[in-house]
Formats: C-alpha cells, structure tokens, sequence
C-alpha cells in the first residue's frame, strides 16, 4: 500500500472542509459537527491519533492480539568466506617448458579438468621417441624370450643367452613403463606415442572447481616446475569463517545453525552449520569458527574472501510478537498502536513505544511497556504506517 498517498488523503479529509459563496462554513451547528470529524472534538493527547470509521477503511486498518511465538534468541557475528587448505592450489608445470597458451582472468571460474594453459618443450618429442623404441624392442625380446626358452629345455641352446634374453626383456619392461608414467602424467598418449604421433606440447589442467585468483604466468613465459602458473581456489567446499569474542563463546556450540549474507547486502542469504571452533584465542580475545555452508556449494552466492555478516541462532524461546507491519519507526524509536474505546463512530489509538527483539518469519519478538495486557489490548497489525503519518502532523487544521 502506498502509505504516502494514503497519508495525504488522510490529511485532507481533517483539513479541507466545504465553504459557501459567502466565505462561510457549511458544517451544522457544533454539536453535530463533533460527531463527524474528530479534529473537531477536544483536542487527543499526544500519544494519540483519532480517525473516522471512513479514515480506518481507507487506510485499511485491522486490529489484532498480541500472539505467543518460539523465536530464536540469535548472535549477530562477522567473518569471510574460507576455503579449506585441499581448496587452495597452486597451478604449476609438470614439466618446464614456455607457456604457449594461457587465457586465464583473475575472477574467472573454471571446471574441474578445464584447460588452463599449455606448455611446449621439444624435450617431450625425445621422451616418446624412446617409448615407441622400447615399445619395439619389447615385442622382439618377448619373442626372443620365447624361442631361448624353448630351445633350453629342449638342451639347444646356451643357458647364458637365456638368461641375458630374460634380463633385456625385464629392464625394457621396466624403462617402457616409466615411460608410459611421464607421459601420460604430462596428459599424453602412450598409444600415440607408439603409432609415432608425437607432440611437443602438453597441457595444464584445473584439478577442482574453483575460481582464478591471481595468474602470475603470461605467454611465451619459460616456466619450471617450481613455477606456478595460476593460483585457485576451489568453490566445492567452502566455509564461513566466523569472528566470536571471548565473552559470547559459551553461547557457540557445534551443530548451531547460522544465517549468513555477504557483509551490506540485504539479500541473498543461505545457512550454514557450525562446524569447528577453535580454542586458540587471538590477541583481540576473539576465537575462528568454521561454519560448513548447507545445500551445496556456496559460490554463486559468496565468492571466496568475501566478507559476511552472520547470525547464529542460539535457541528457541517463547516470546510475544506482532507482524513486522505492526511495528513502526519514528525519529529512532519504535512504537505500536492500540485501539481506544470508540468515541461516537471516531476510534482514538494510541501510540505505545515498544522494543524489537528478533525477527523471524515475519514476526518480531516485543518487549512491551509494564501493564500491558496482550489478551485484552488490540493491537493494529495492518494500517500502522498510515496511523504513523497522521499522527506525525496529519491531524491539524488550517
């Protein structure tokens, strides 16, 4: 509803009143009149705003009992966005080589087994050489192995030339898969290598989902293995790393839930469970606690590093609460309004000043003033701004 407008009209209903030609008034005498507008009855007290039935129905307000809810009782904390230490990783090369290609941003996402870069070194050529070569030469001594045995048993052959045959072939098993090993963990293909298709080149590939956070490489770079080429940070698993001060620990337990949103944002919020505290208190006499994000990964919504704001809920408790609607603000307080008996057709509310506990649901927990009766007072839960703006200077004539 749009309050604004409807404190306007509000407005103009008290202060506008039909003249004659002559300038004259055309309200009836005053004692009728006090029974049509009540800004013509003695003047409300200042913590009260009167309106007409008409007034009530065009700013749509309703009255409600204050209702008994279980609200959680909450910790409001601070904190960023984590990643475990198999999260963090360092890209580098396998083998050196010069950086032929490299398109990577810093911010950009990338997949498990995506390519990051590739690398050249002419090296690698000689590596499959000497595989296809060892390859060849194990078909020759198995088949040689075969025939010195055969001729041994039979007593042909020289036992010496069996045994040198049974040692060649085991050594070139053992070079043929060594090499098989450094070329495949360069991402090649020891069957190519075989059919003499060789490559000078091999390529980098990301072992997580993650995202590029800094690229120290660039193109035509000659890298060593000790080298990194890219830093990561996988997005997988994530956590919130939460700041608790020494005076709130005992309230922090493992297994809590916690609502968290990025830190200024008033949207976007998922929950998390806390997962670690750390007993090592840092100099502030504050204590690191890990929450594990629910539901999946978290970085669509929170990228690594991020700051957050977060709230752990401490427990239930049974409060008295009102719709957020029925609480309003004004010059830093927060006040609610309550019907007044009715006073010939004109209803008087008045305004109470109240304080806000937690919100949950769309109700928030209320600390009311002493004397209240929630089961006997009617509290306005639709309408309260409209009432707010009347009662903040919509009321007076002119």
């Amino acid at each position: 509803m749009n309050y604004i407008a409807i404190a306007l009209i509000l407005t103009l209903s008290f202060a506008c009143k039909p003249k004659t030609e002559s300038g004259e008034s055309t309200d009836k005498p005053t004692t009728e009149a006090t029974a049509q507008t009540p800004a013509d009855s003695a003047e409300a007290p200042s913590d009260e705003v009167i309106l007409t039935a008409d007034q009530i129905r065009l700013a749509g307000v309703a009255t409600g009992p204050v209702e008994y809810r279980n609200l959680s009782q909450t910790l409001a904390l601070n904190g960023r966005v984590v990643a475990g230490a198999q999260n963090r990783v360092s890209i580098s090369a396998l083998q050196g080589g010069f950086v032929r290609q490299i398109t990577l941003l810093p911010g950009q996402r990338v997949r498990k087994g995506q390519v990051l870069a590739r690398v050249e070194n002419p090296d690698l050529i000689q590596v499959q050489q000497d595989y296809a070569e060892n390859r060849a030469r194990l078909t020759y001594l198995e088949a040689e192995y075969a025939r010195q045995q055969e001729l041994s048993r039979e007593n042909v052959g020289a036992l010496k030339v069996f045994q040198q045959t049974s040692a060649d072939l085991n050594a070139t098993r053992a070079r043929l898969s060594a090499l098989a090993l450094r070329i495949r963990r360069l991402g090649l293909s020891p069957e190519s290598a075989t059919k003499g298709q060789f490559t000078s080149t091999y390529t980098v590939s990301s072992p997580v989902n993650g995202v590029v956070t800094e690229v120290p490489a660039n193109l035509g770079q000659y890298v060593q293995p000790a080298d990194v080429i890219a830093q990561l940070v996988g997005t997988d698993q994530l956590f919130a790393e939460l700041t608790v001060f020494e005076k709130d620990l005992p309230l922090v337990q493992e297994g809590q839930r916690v609502r968290v949103r990025l830190a200024g944002a008033g949207r976007g919020e998922q929950t998390a469970r806390i997962y670690l505290i750390n007993r090592s208190i840092d100099t502030d006499r504050s204590v690191r606690v890990l929450a594990r994000f629910e539901g999946g990964s978290s970085a669509a919504t929170f990228p690594p590093n991020a700051f957050l704001q977060a709230v752990v809920e401490l427990g239930a408790n049974r409060s008295p609460a009102l719709p957020e609607g029925a609480i309003v603000s004004s010059e830093g307080k927060e006040y609610i309004f309550v019907a007044q008996t009715p006073q010939g057709g004109n209803t008087p509310y008045k305004a109470l000043p109240i304080r806000r506990g937690v919100t949950e649901d769309g109700y928030s927990a209320v600390v009311l003033p002493a004397g209240f009766d929630p089961a006997q007072t009617p509290v306005v839960v639709k309408g309260a701004y409209a009432i707010l703006s009347q009662w903040k200077g919509g009321g007076e004539e002119e």
